[in-house]
């Protein structure tokens, strides 16, 4: 214990000459994302003529192919905006999470085999996040309530930074029983950015969550920590179907 304690202080003191700045990016050099899966995202809509009933069609013939090129532990979802019921939704998303490189290959592959531009246009993900589960207490049935925040680390902030706030938040959670997941990605080679997925039972689930999150003293504390290292923009909220 007594070793852990001076190797963090020699970590604080080696920061003291440079300024806080070069203090945080020591630090970042030490403390990383444990990353433990991939999620790579495509922005799809759908033909002019097709219908989400021809989606629904597709699924099976997509997972029946799928697997046979290899299929090992990949999760893939379908997110639809949350709107109105009589809203007729043209715009979804496809997350596929994965542990390989590879896997995205072979997604697109099975897609462009499968002929899936003549339902619905997708830009091609090239690039996946690195995530890693923030808190993993709950198993989610399908349909779930995904929430997703697009965020910037303020100049000078980073995980490393952030991660007590992070643990202060899941101990919170924790305590509290609180019915949601929490993900957190970063891009590749994109350190500066981050995305923050929390993961409900349903909308009514999300609301009773703020609800009582709000009331306790520790949530401002950690809202005021979370404002002071990073900007995000305004949360999307999806319903989510697992299909993979």
């Amino acid at each position: 214990m007594k070793s852990y304690i001076k190797f963090i202080c020699i970590l604080l003191l080696a920061g003291c000459d440079d300024g806080f700045k070069n203090s945080n990016i020591e630090l970042s050099n030490f403390i990383k994302p444990e990353y433990s899966f991939k999620e790579s995202f495509f922005n799809c809509k759908l033909v002019e003529g097709q219908t989400l009933n021809s989606v629904e069609r597709f699924i099976p013939k997509f997972i029946n192919s799928f697997e046979q090129m290899g299929y090992n532990s990949e999760e893939l979802y379908f997110l639809f905006p949350v709107k109105e019921e009589t809203t007729e939704t043209q715009f979804f998303n496809l997350l596929l999470k994965h542990g390989e490189a590879t896997s995205l290959d072979r997604f697109n592959l099975t897609l462009a085999a499968l002929s899936f531009n003549e339902i619905a246009t997708c830009n091609g993900s090239t690039i996946s996040n690195n995530s890693l589960r923030i808190t993993n207490q709950t198993n989610f049935n399908s349909p779930a309530i995904s929430e997703i925040l697009d965020c910037e680390y303020i100049d000078g902030f980073n995980y490393a930074t952030m991660k007590l706030v992070l643990e202060q938040f899941t101990d919170a959670l924790k305590k509290n029983n609180s019915p949601v997941d929490v993900i957190y990605s970063e891009q590749e080679g994109m350190n500066n950015n981050f995305k923050w997925t929390n993961i409900f039972l349903s909308l009514e689930s999300r609301r009773d969550f703020v609800e009582s999150w709000q009331e306790l003293e520790i949530s401002k504390e950690i809202q005021e920590l979370l404002l002071e290292q990073s900007m995000c923009q305004s949360s999307k909220t999806y319903r989510q179907y697992k299909v993979l």
